[in-house]
């Protein structure tokens, strides 16, 4: 409470533009302890709180601090009810209840940033125009680089999404390469604990990287089944190479949907066995993300790390399971649907 009180007097005398000997002429007091208040040395007798907060034509609960306290207790109980929401994968009830919230604290550029990334994981278009308003806006008042930086991945994505690849290019043009991200750059300074750390959350971030470039890679060009298959199992072997003892952690997310992917192309071909096989790891990895409990990582490319099963935002409310069974019901597993080994795996 004391620190309150510091920096409000602090600040409530550099909004009136008055000196500490006034406040100290009208309360009665000398110049001295109205400096120790203002460094947080003491604080005032409580008798003279009102006439302090009646100087300043404030009231005594913003003297002290109190509405900024409660405040604070809003915005962070807002932020943590918007987290459970992605977490669960109820991302609309995410975005109501920021567009809410914002009503209630317009100028919060973290509630901004919220909802334009909730209305951007959505990826429907209807929501694009809103979203890039959103992050023009953070862009325009921001002076935090972190969410300069992630606000400019949200608008390149939107405008990609509208079509707009020039002016996503625009954009993107303010960002720097991948080599000269902070976590790279640091990588080469920082020493010990801290510095393995770091390089082991680089080595699991490129592996999830390269996933992500090969799917990006696939869905943009003309490929063969067989050659989409030989490109999916080359990163599954990546996986398997820096975890190699079996303990995948939140990565059992991106291998289920690598051998989902796999199975679908192995379909494509009429390859019934193939598919039923990849099918089976895909159920694997995917009934241990939908248990998926707090743990560490064991391998040695990772063992500084942990992870939890509710850190995953999803874009439903389907679990890892539900969306599995959902994907079997494309058209494309119709050859197989009656089949025992198929239907066993869709009744686990």
């Amino acid at each position: 409470m004391n620190i309150k009180i510091a920096e409000n007097l602090r600040a409530f005398r550099r909004e009136r533009g008055n000196t500490q000997e006034e406040l100290s002429g009208h309360l009665g007091i000398s110049t001295q302890a109205v400096s120790k208040w203002e460094r947080g040395e003491g604080y005032p007798d409580i008798t003279l709180l009102p006439l302090i907060a009646a100087f300043y034509e404030k009231s005594v609960d913003e003297l002290l601090g109190c509405g900024e306290m409660e405040r604070d207790r809003k915005t962070g109980e807002l932020e943590e009810q918007f987290k459970d929401n992605c977490r669960k994968g109820k991302i609309e009830d995410a975005i109501v209840l920021m567009r809410q919230a914002l009503r209630d604290f317009p100028y919060n550029l973290s509630f901004m940033w919220n909802l334009a990334w909730a209305l951007r994981f959505t990826r429907k278009t209807e929501y694009m125009d809103e979203c890039i308003a959103l992050c023009e806006e953070i862009l325009a008042k921001s002076v935090d680089d972190g969410q300069r930086y992630l606000t400019l991945e949200i608008i390149i994505d939107a405008y990609g999404r509208k079509g707009n690849i020039e002016k996503a290019k625009e954009y993107a043009n303010r960002l720097p390469g991948i080599t000269c991200s902070k976590d790279i750059v640091l990588e080469g300074i920082l020493e010990g604990e801290e510095g393995i750390k770091l390089s082991q959350t680089n080595i699991i971030t490129m592996v999830n990287l390269i996933d992500n470039c090969v799917m990006w890679m696939l869905y943009a060009g003309k490929y063969t089944p067989q050659e989409k298959i030989f490109a999916y199992e080359t990163v599954d072997k990546l996986y398997h190479l820096f975890l190699y003892d079996g303990n995948y952690g939140l990565e059992h997310n991106a291998l289920s949907m690598l051998w989902q992917n796999i199975a679908e192309e192995y379909a494509a071909c009429g390859e019934e066995e193939k598919t039923i096989n990849a099918l089976k790891k895909a159920w694997q990895y995917t009934a241990a993300a939908e248990h998926l409990e707090a743990g560490r990582y064991t391998s040695i490319f990772s063992d500084r790390g942990s992870y939890s099963g509710e850190s995953v935002y999803r874009s439903g409310e389907e679990s890892p399971v539900v969306w599995m069974k959902k994907r079997m019901e494309k058209k494309v597993f119709d050859f197989i649907r009656e089949t025992e080994a198929f239907q066993s795996i869709r009744e686990a």
